[in-house]
């Protein structure tokens, strides 16, 4: 699906998923700021199509979740199984209270917003995601965030699996590098999720 086609999405079923959007993540002076994700948010212009799809969903009664990783100083709980989980100890990054682990500007909850937190990829793994979405009877779900080819794929792909229909407006995530957010989008999520836009989605629920 190209950027410029239509998508349909019941404003009765939807809720939307900023996850990850957080200081640590993708800002400069967060602790993957080296990684390029800074660079890559920019030119994706995601915080400011986050911020504006937000505010159409929460506008058209569309529910707002804010997921965030979030572990214990000196990651203590924290599983490091693999490379991901390993940057996070050892850059310190996310942890409960500082300044990285909070929201990106733009994108702090607001009244009425949920909040998750989550250890893994995954935002459905050892989350409240999934009870929070049959207590609110939402089914089709709008992921955006970072990182594309990692917590948006890994959620998508997971939601797709649990009979969610999801929709994921690629100009609202961001990753390391275009590269791998291409990779993701022409691929991986072409197949677990209908691909749009934050103007699309805009439209579609008539924000």
């Amino acid at each position: 699906m190209s950027e410029n086609e239509s998508v349909t999405i019941d404003r009765n079923r939807a809720a939307l998923i900023i996850q990850d959007m957080q200081n640590d993540v993708m800002m400069e002076g967060g602790a993957f700021a080296d990684s390029g994700a800074p660079q890559h948010a920019k030119e994706q212009n995601a915080v400011e199509n986050c911020r504006r799809l937000a505010e159409a969903c929460r506008g058209a009664g569309i529910p707002v979740i804010h997921v965030w990783y979030i572990v214990e100083d000196g990651s203590r709980g924290l599983k490091v199984n693999a490379p991901l989980f390993e940057g996070v100890k050892e850059n310190n990054a996310l942890v409960r209270g500082s300044w990285g682990a909070q929201p990106t500007e733009g994108l702090e909850p607001q009244d009425g917003d949920f909040v998750v937190e989550k250890m893994r990829m995954n935002a459905w793994q050892d989350t409240i995601l999934e009870s929070l979405l049959r207590g609110l009877e939402r089914d089709q779900l709008i992921v955006t965030g970072a990182w594309t080819n990692m917590s948006v794929e890994h959620t998508a792909r997971n939601g797709a699996d649990k009979g969610y229909f999801m929709f994921v407006p690629e100009d609202c995530c961001s990753t390391m590098n275009a590269d791998w957010h291409n990779a993701s989008i022409n691929y991986a999520l072409q197949n677990v999720s209908t691909v749009t836009s934050c103007d699309a989605l805009v439209s579609a629920i008539g924000g």
